[in-house]
């Protein structure tokens, strides 16, 4: 069964964005048995970082055996992905047997993501790897190693297209001799380290402003520019306070700033608590104010008390945060951590005290 999905259009920023990549779920390089890393795992090495590691002695020694090895094929690549919407992001590939350059190329990748044109770039080194002649092993040197792992995976993501490329070129390769074998190199971008530094300089200096013809968008790029969209109508909606309600706890970022929702990694919020459920359950009851506090028993006329132990006449969020010294302790909580902080230390604070089988 062979098939092909395409999307059509999405939109975002109340403009519609078309997307021009398509997608292969049955392609044959993604049927199981028959996949690259079921095949040739042994094959495919990925150096990856080591926090502990100086990185650039430790690149220095494999590239200088490398260059003395006339069956090894280097390869530089690197994405660059401008901050201005203006400009279209690019990908770049260098290849080298020892110190001499054999090929080099960059172009436009459209309005993509940095892995997407990480990923653009390798597929690109890896396909011309392939063609030198008296080659028994490539190195791929990236500072996305993410990008080095989704190149070699024929599933359905953004740039499969480009993975897929990977997985037919390399089998082709891998068939034909079996000493054959691919190595990708983690470069820390910040080091600007030998062939890495000058793919770098390379692809940075080509600017490319996107014009009035289709310009190639893909799916991650999409969704990433909805996201932003979607957080940024929130942050704007919820300056109004009929909107944000009267009991949020407002929050702020080290540095003084409002607190602002992310998708990020989890977000800031989610990231911070995402050890303990029961406790970002807390903590969420204590931000929105509907907590099992007298204030919220007032508010909703529930048959509950709606003083403090303290003696306060009035149980609320702020109330238990800043000002009760009778059963809680680190106060004054500004920001996630000290949140955190306060209900390890107060594991009562904003907490039901009746049987959990129970649900109010």
């Amino acid at each position: 069964m062979q098939g092909k999905v395409k999307s059509t259009v999405m939109e975002v920023d109340e403009r519609v964005h078309t997307l021009t990549e398509s997608f292969e779920p049955f392609a044959p390089e993604a049927r199981p048995g028959d996949r690259l890393l079921d095949r040739y795992a042994d094959r495919l090495h990925f150096d990856e970082r080591d926090p502990t590691q100086d990185r650039c002695p430790y690149l220095d020694e494999p590239i200088a055996r490398a260059r003395a090895d006339p069956l090894i094929v280097l390869a530089a690549t690197d994405g660059s992905v401008p901050q201005s919407n203006q400009y279209q992001a690019a990908s770049t590939a260098i290849i080298y047997k020892g110190h001499r350059e054999l090929e080099r190329t960059r172009y436009v990748s459209g309005r993509v993501t940095a892995p997407d044109a990480e990923l653009n770039a390798i597929s690109c080194a890896v396909r011309l790897a392939v063609k030198q002649a008296n080659c028994q092993h490539i190195m791929v040197f990236t500072d996305s190693m993410g990008s080095a792992h989704r190149a070699v995976d024929p599933s359905v993501h953004s740039g499969q297209a480009f993975s897929l490329s990977v997985c037919h070129a390399l089998q082709e390769w891998f068939k034909a001799d079996d000493l054959r074998r691919i190595t990708f190199v983690y470069v820390p971008s910040a080091l600007r380290w030998d062939i890495h530094g000058e793919a770098h300089k390379y692809v940075t200096n080509l600017k490319v402003r996107v014009g009035h013809r289709k310009t190639d968008n893909s799916i991650d790029a999409l969704c990433s520019r909805a996201a932003h969209s979607g957080l940024d109508s929130w942050s704007s909606t919820f300056q109004d306070p009929s909107y944000r309600g009267s009991e949020f706890l407002e929050l702020q970022q080290p540095d003084g700033r409002p607190l602002q929702p992310s998708y990020l990694s989890g977000g800031p919020w989610l990231s911070t608590f995402g050890h303990s459920i029961t406790e970002f359950a807390r903590v969420c009851r204590g931000i929105t104010g509907h907590a099992p506090i007298g204030a919220y028993y007032r508010r909703f006329k529930i048959n509950e008390p709606h003083g403090c132990t303290c003696g306060a006449a009035l149980q609320s969020c702020q109330h238990v945060l800043f000002h009760c010294r009778d059963r809680y302790s680190m106060h004054y909580p500004r920001f996630l951590g000290d949140i955190a902080s306060f209900m390890k230390y107060n594991p009562t604070a904003f907490g039901f005290n009746r049987d959990p089988s129970g649900v109010r």
